[in-house]
């Protein structure tokens, strides 16, 4: 059950903008579209877990955000039941602490308060285990199902301008994709795509060289499409900073790692942060010069370093 399908929530997503301000102060991209995310996300592994808590008497509703206050109080979704019989059972009322004021009261009723959903269930799904080597890519499958993600200037180069992606701006979503199938299409019979490989295969090997050095580059997310924890690894595709981020996942039976999606900053750190705030650098600082240039009206970098 999704939370359109659960509760009316008027005004959405208004009503996220109460949730920002209780919570403690990060970065939640432009307009809080990341917040935005991760509240629907929560939400969806939240009816998973089975963590909605609903009252004995019937007359509410409530669910961990996963957010604290500033004062590190939880901060929980609260409903009420829906007086229109013909729209969903359940009315969004808002969020609060425990001891909020006005739906703190509802919160009290409860003898006990749901927790936050549980992510990590294993060592390896929280930190990248170096004796199991290169993750096992299935490169033509990743990059042909991802181009959308592949800096725009990667595929140029790769092919020699025989494959030219247009800015979403300049020709609007529905001609994009379209681009984007003809784009996928070519590059599958395009030798640009062998070099493509040789490229991501060489920032895969540079990503774990760094990863020796330093585990914390390696960063825990949520896979929502395969309800699975995925580890996020930063690639460094022809340039000296991350551009494209591949989630890898554990498998348990052959203990290794497998490449199971690629992905853009702002994507990997909505995926990143349903389980915990991110710390690393790289993920953070990243995602927050790139919401800087949008602000001041610039396009996303795109060109890589030759």
């Amino acid at each position: 059950m999704r939370l359109f399908d659960f509760a009316f929530v008027p005004n959405y997503p208004e009503p996220l903008d109460r949730l920002k301000a209780l919570a403690a102060n990060e970065h939640w991209g432009k307009a809080g579209r990341m917040l935005r995310s991760y509240f629907n996300h929560m939400f969806d592994k939240v009816i998973e877990d089975g963590l909605l808590s609903i009252h004995p008497d019937g007359q509410s509703a409530v669910f961990h955000t996963g957010l604290l206050t500033r004062s590190d109080q939880d901060i929980y979704a609260v409903f009420v039941p829906n007086e229109r019989d013909d729209a969903q059972d359940w009315f969004f009322r808002g969020f609060s602490t425990s001891d909020g004021l006005g739906l703190g009261d509802i919160l009290q009723r409860y003898d006990e308060l749901p927790v936050r959903p549980r992510f990590i269930t294993r060592a390896e799904q929280a930190f990248y285990a170096p004796q199991s080597g290169l993750p096992e890519c299935a490169w033509l499958g990743l990059l042909e199902e991802n181009v959308s993600r592949i800096p725009r200037q990667l595929i140029h180069d790769a092919t020699e301008d025989r494959i030219l992606l247009p800015d979403l701006r300049d020709v609007g979503k529905d001609a994009y994709m379209d681009c984007l199938e003809e784009a996928a299409r070519r590059l599958r019979d395009d030798k640009g795509m062998d070099l493509l490989v040789q490229w991501f295969e060489a920032a895969l090997d540079r990503a774990l060289d760094l990863l020796h050095m330093d585990y914390k580059l390696a960063v825990p997310a949520w896979h929502a499409k395969g309800k699975c924890v995925a580890l996020m690894l930063p690639l460094q595709v022809r340039q000296r900073d991350t551009n494209v981020v591949l989630a890898v996942k554990w498998d348990a039976q052959k203990e290794y790692y497998v490449g199971i999606n690629l992905l853009t900053m702002e994507m990997a750190y909505n995926n990143a942060r349903l389980i915990a705030r991110p710390e690393a650098s790289w993920l953070v600082e990243g995602n927050q010069v790139r919401s800087k240039r949008i602000n001041e009206g610039h396009r996303p970098l795109a060109r890589s370093d030759r």
